[in-house]
């Protein structure tokens, strides 16, 4: 902090050491007076003594040294260009932009009207073309001609045996497609058969079940009647255990579990037995033989009944899906074989376009070699490559300059053409660069030889109040007066105050910027040199021998003592300084010499004095 104070303090006010003794006089007249105040309120003399002491002394500090060159300059827009052509008396075709917009590099801002341009730029090309065939059958026209005309029928021969083999690639797709369509139809046929067989044998196995079913109800049923009929309780019972025995493990309408159940309560029958407790036979009608079927163990009773009528259901049912799967990939393959031959027509049609257009260009190819032939025989003279290829690039070349283009990103600022209006010629527009700014100075050749590329300055305006903005020196003049582009820079003269000449700058400061306009004042101060929290004191303390030994004179125990320095950096004021046993805080006093005569510099100007306190 003690570091950006001293420098926003001496900024752009410290070109010379007799300035900073003018401040010094100021501060010394100040102190002056305040002794005096001091002495009139005691009623006493001032400590003359006291106030010698306090004007000869110093403390050592830490500060942030930098040493820097101010100037004066103007802001301008980083980039700026203007559009030129040489073309003249050419009509805006359009105009894309107006005066304000802001575009990007590469943007269109206007189009002239090139009908006549590209028209003359098409026959070039074609008068270009045609001498170069001419052109490429030399000397030997005979043999160009017999060439281009074996080069038409290689051509022709080459369209035909293509044609042929496509037609032949269609004929073969076509007879597979018949195979395909053949075999397809006798699997929709077998399929049918199989459909019809299937059907047959379900509707045998569905009336052999019902039958088997209905049989067994009635043998249940006339079990029953007769177990009714008997008188005592035990033959009813044993008459139940008889029919329960026969109808039971047959019943078709039960699970073999059902029927073991049913079984074993038969045999557990006991004397109290009688015809209400025996089971229920409930009559089985089949709807669906499948699922019949689905039920019954192909070991048991039922199954063996009916085997053969079930075995034939299953036979008809496995070759029905087989038939059904055959069909279907038949009608697959026959998809296949259609779309291949539908393929193959297609290219046969191809082949004969490309046929008849082979034939139409043969005729076409024989017919411009010959006319190539004679006009080689009766043109004595053609118009030479290079003359021609170079009128091919000028009209190119204007083609191009008839559209304008942004060659930056900015805005415009300036615009000299009108939709549908004649231009005369000269500039087109300004763009500008408003978002990024450099400074233009004039330094006279005492500070020139200060400032280099490279070095880091910082720029303040009005319009950024006490902001002050980074930037960098981008270019200095090598020689007096001239500015980047070769002239007058801003506000520049060959010389300056007293005759001394004056140097060119420019420094580039960072990053966009929002509230920079061209052509504002600006104050900046280049950083020469700059260190950071070193040991300094106001450089008349330091006072060099006659051998060159650097000394300063610190207390030390009450005492003055001479202490060898090393000087470092020196800025307006200060000085850095090393050595041993040096510290912060230490009293150093002016050298004897420095008090004897001149400690106090001549009486500086208000107006100096008014820019010291602004700090610029």
């Amino acid at each position: 902090m003690k570091a950006w104070k001293a420098f926003h303090m001496g900024f752009l006010k410290n070109r010379t050491y007799k300035k900073y003794r003018r401040i010094a006089a100021g501060l010394a007249a100040a102190l002056l007076l305040a002794a005096g105040v001091r002495t009139f309120l005691t009623g006493g003399k001032p400590q003359e003594d006291g106030m010698d002491e306090l004007l000869n002394t110093a403390v050592i500090e830490k500060r942030d040294l930098l040493k820097s060159v101010s100037v004066t300059g103007v802001t301008a827009t980083a980039d700026g260009r203007a559009g030129n052509t040489g073309l003249t008396n050419l009509k805006v075709k359009q105009v894309h932009v107006k005066v304000g917009d802001e575009v990007q590099e590469g943007d269109v801002i206007c189009t002239f009207d090139s009908t006549l341009l590209e028209e003359s730029l098409a026959a070039a090309r074609n008068n270009y073309e045609i001498n170069r065939k001419l052109d490429a059958m030399g000397a030997d026209y005979e043999k160009q001609y017999q060439d281009s005309v074996k080069q038409a029928d290689k051509s022709l021969q080459d369209s035909r045996q293509k044609q042929q083999q496509a037609e032949k690639d269609w004929q073969e797709a076509s007879g597979k497609e018949k195979a395909a369509r053949a075999a397809a139809d006798k699997a929709a046929a077998a399929l049918n058969a199989r459909q019809a067989e299937y059907e047959a044998a379900r509707k045998a196995a569905s009336a052999a079940a019902q039958a088997y079913e209905d049989r067994q109800q009635a043998e249940y049923e006339l079990a029953r009647q007769e177990a009714l009929k008997e008188s005592p309780q035990e033959a009813e019972a044993s008459g139940q255990d008889a029919a329960l025995a026969e109808a039971a493990p047959e019943n078709g309408s039960q699970s073999g579990q059902d029927a073991g159940a049913a079984e074993g309560q038969a045999g557990e029958q006991t004397e109290e037995s009688s015809p209400e407790k025996l089971p229920e036979r409930t009559p089985v009608t089949i709807n669906d033989i499948d699922a019949y079927l689905a039920g019954l163990d192909v070991n048991g009773p039922v199954y063996t009944a009916m085997k053969d009528t079930l075995d034939t259901y299953s036979a008809a049912k496995a070759a029905l899906e087989a038939a059904r799967a055959e069909a279907g990939r038949t009608r697959e393959v026959c998809e296949q074989v259609k779309a291949e031959a539908g393929q193959a027509a297609a290219s046969r049609e191809q082949a004969r376009t490309a046929g008849r257009e082979a034939q139409s260009a043969y005729e076409s190819s024989i017919k411009e070699a010959k006319t190539a032939y004679q006009k080689s025989r009766l043109q004595s003279r053609l118009i030479p490559d290079n003359d021609a290829r170079k009128q091919i690039s000028q009209y190119e070349e204007q083609l191009e300059d008839y559209t304008v283009r942004a060659p930056m990103n900015g805005v415009i600022t300036a615009l000299s053409v009108n939709e549908g209006q004649n231009f005369a010629g000269g500039s087109i527009y300004e763009i500008q660069d408003l978002k990024h700014f450099i400074v233009e100075a004039s330094v006279d050749e005492y500070d020139v030889v200060r400032i280099s590329q490279g070095m880091t300055a910082y720029v303040k305006t009005s319009s950024m109040g006490e902001e002050l903005l980074k930037g960098t020196v981008t270019y200095v003049a090598p020689v007096a007066g001239t500015g980047k582009s070769g002239g007058e820079g801003a506000g520049s003269a060959q010389t300056g105050s007293g005759g001394s000449a004056v140097y060119q700058i420019q420094i580039t400061i960072e990053g966009e910027q929002d509230r920079l306009r061209p052509g504002m004042t600006a104050k900046i101060s280049i950083v020469q040199e700059e260190k950071k929290g070193v040991l300094a004191v106001p450089y008349d303390c330091v006072e060099t021998k006659e051998d060159g030994t650097k000394v300063i004179y610190v207390m030390e125990d009450g005492q003055k003592k001479e202490t060898v320095v090393e000087k470092g950096m020196e800025a307006d004021y200060y000085a850095e300084i090393k050595g041993e046993g040096l510290k912060e805080g230490m009293t150093v006093y002016l050298p004897e010499g420095m008090k004897e005569g001149g400690q106090l510099p001549e009486e500086d100007t208000s107006e100096n004095m008014d820019d010291f306190g602004y700090g610029f």
